[in-house]
């Protein structure tokens, strides 16, 4: 059982520590939040300081008798926001000593390992500022929080949404995009820790570039295929002005974590993981970290009229060896057979402005996940099936279904390919298409029954 805590989080307001505070009072601990405003909507259980966290006193008061402070405050809507984070970094310290705090925990950024931008290099400095502080400090290092409010998510969809893309050079760097879920998960499981100093580095399970991951986002919205322009010339300066004024993250902001992207923002330090317990469920995958940033549920089944084919193939390899194969399938390990018609089929599918030639997948796919041309509609393990919804261009939504039973002394692969049409031209399209549908299809049965017995 979880020992009550007396927390103190700064920064409360902002998506982190609104979702951080919900999960501290679920737990039990007591929470004390630092906010500049009255008007700040916090929950009614909530002991609220007014004060800037620039403020010395304001700070005394917020952090006095608590056991952990969670430092979760980044001014980078300042011009000098270096200067003012580092004020209140050595403030904090002070405060968090003279108040009998046990532990603070802060959230930053990777730690650079080159030259780097302002906004980084500033909070790997606060970083330096705290854990050289008398209150033992652990900072949590996160390169980009996937979650709803974030402004980082708010370009992210922005782009996603555009018709015609630029690609300057810097959009080709890397990163370890991590959920908001798995984030919150860590940092309040930080509060049963014995005090701690360190770096513990927060990450998603996809290392990928900013370029891929606006592509990623726009399958997860289901937005057409956006025609992508070289852009050499298109400056971080430029993207922040527009993004300021098509958007309602700030100028300043978004010239900061652009500024962040000429550097591959990959984990450099200590796995959170070998520290703290992980999530329950395994880490977040990209793609339902996405879903649940930007509030775009998995698609359900359609209802309505619909055509159905059924193919079955023999294995003699056991039904948990078929369902292993079923579940590998996608991504470069495990595509699609036969490739070359799947391949025919991507690139006409790009030219309508779908999902293309796209090929990746997570390594356990669940619902919501991105396997190729496919969305995870559903997945269960006790029947060894798995629920597949077509992303590409089509009239009508196509749905495949493929199933792992027992047959004698092996197993049989049953797969179900069902279309509910749009209109008459869903109609048309079925039946023009249906030679070749049963040709592509028998040959994946048979290929995954085959692979299976390797």
């Amino acid at each position: 059982m979880t020992t009550p805590m007396r927390c103190t989080v700064l920064g409360a307001t902002g998506f982190v520590g609104r979702a951080l505070i919900s999960d501290l009072l679920a737990a039990g601990h007591s929470v004390r939040a630092l906010s500049r405003s009255a008007e700040h909507r916090l929950p009614e259980h909530v002991e609220v300081t007014l004060g800037d966290a620039a403020d010395p006193r304001a700070l005394e008061t917020a952090v006095a008798g608590a056991d952990v402070v969670f430092h979760l405050v980044h001014s980078l809507a300042r011009a000098d926001f270096a200067e003012q984070d580092r004020v209140i970094a050595g403030r904090l310290g002070a405060a968090a000593a003279a108040g009998g705090v046990r532990q603070i925990v802060y959230l930053g950024g990777p730690r650079p390992v080159t030259a780097t931008s302002p906004h980084l290099a500033s909070r790997s400095e606060v970083a330096d500022i705290l854990l050289g502080g008398a209150v033992p400090a652990l900072a949590v290092q996160a390169s980009m929080i996937l979650g709803r409010g974030s402004a980082g998510v708010e370009l992210l969809a922005r782009t996603a949404r555009l018709p015609i893309r630029p690609r300057p050079r810097w959009t080709a760097r890397r990163s370890r995009p991590v959920a908001l879920a798995d984030v919150r998960h860590y940092l309040r499981a930080a509060v049963d820790l014995a005090p701690l100093r360190g770096r513990l580095d927060v990450s998603g399970p996809e290392t990928i570039s900013y370029h891929d991951l606006v592509h990623r986002c726009a399958r997860v919205l289901r937005r057409p295929t956006a025609v992508t322009l070289p852009s050499p010339l298109w400056s971080h300066e430029i993207a922040a002005r527009i993004a300021g004024l098509a958007s309602p993250v700030p100028a300043a902001v978004a010239a900061g974590l652009f500024a962040s992207l000429d550097h591959d923002l990959l984990p450099a330090d200590v796995p959170a993981e070998t520290v703290l317990p992980p999530p329950p469920a395994g880490p977040t995958s990209l793609d339902n970290a996405l879903r649940a940033a930007l509030g775009a549920p998995v698609p359900a089944a359609p209802a309505g009229r619909s055509y159905e084919e059924v193919d079955t193939a023999s294995s003699a390899a056991t039904p948990e060896q078929l369902w292993r194969a079923i579940t590998g399938l996608g991504g470069d390990g495990g595509r699609f057979p036969p490739g070359p018609a799947w391949a025919l089929r991507g690139l006409l599918d790009q030219a309508l402005g779908g999902a293309g030639l796209y090929r990746g997948r997570p390594d356990r796919p669940g619902p919501g996940d991105v396997i190729d041309f496919w969305t995870v509609r559903s997945r269960d393990d006790s029947r060894r099936e798995l629920v597949l919804t077509a992303d590409m261009r089509l009239p009508g939504d196509a749905e495949l279904t493929l199933r792992a039973e027992p047959a004698g002394s092996g197993s049989r692969l049953r797969q179900r390919v069902r279309f509910t049409p749009t209109g008459r031209w869903g109609d048309a399209y079925w039946h023009l298409q249906k030679p070749a549908h049963d040709l592509v299809f028998g040959w994946l049965a048979r290929s995954i029954a085959r692979a299976a017995e390797a």
